[in-house]
């Protein structure tokens, strides 16, 4: 498989099962800290597929993990923020800086991309074929009801 393909693929299944945990707690608690709402999710989590303790370790260090990344992503944004800012105001964009923008968080991101899958796969291989049924009922039912508002 190609490197490329593994990143996307990583990508996908990282995006998957992140907004699924999250979505458990969607459009609820927007002016929470991302902690606070990482910590309300889990507790859905938990009370929804009635998780135990191994569980419920798994479900946290995949919350902490992310909440990480999150954290690095964000990290810099005023300035990165003030930089496309003046970036648009010149007459052309320039495209080697751009590009380098987006290749710092690509490379945060692809460095980050192991502990996140293998936190995931430490979260979903403790749950239960009945959990993981309900898992991806949810998934299914929350892009469902997305592609509905759209």
């Amino acid at each position: 498989m190609k490197k490329s393909t593994k990143f996307i693929a990583i990508a996908i299944a990282t995006l998957g099962v992140t907004s699924t945990v999250f979505a458990f707690g969607a459009h609820q608690g927007w002016r929470m800290s991302p902690e606070d709402k990482a910590e309300f999710m889990t507790g859905k989590i938990t009370e929804k597929l009635e998780l135990n303790t191994s569980q419920q370790q798994n479900l946290q260090s995949l919350s902490e993990t992310v909440l990480q990344i999150m954290k690095d992503v964000r990290s810099n944004r005023v300035d990165h923020m003030d930089t496309l800012q003046a970036m648009l105001s010149e007459p052309t964009l320039d495209q080697a800086r751009a590009l380098e923008m987006v290749r710092q968080k690509t490379d945060m991101i692809t460095a980050r991309a192991p502990a996140v899958v293998a936190s995931i796969a430490g979260f979903l291989d403790s749950l239960d074929s009945d959990q993981k049924e309900l898992l991806r009922e949810h998934m299914n039912s929350r892009m469902d009801h997305h592609h509905q508002d759209h």
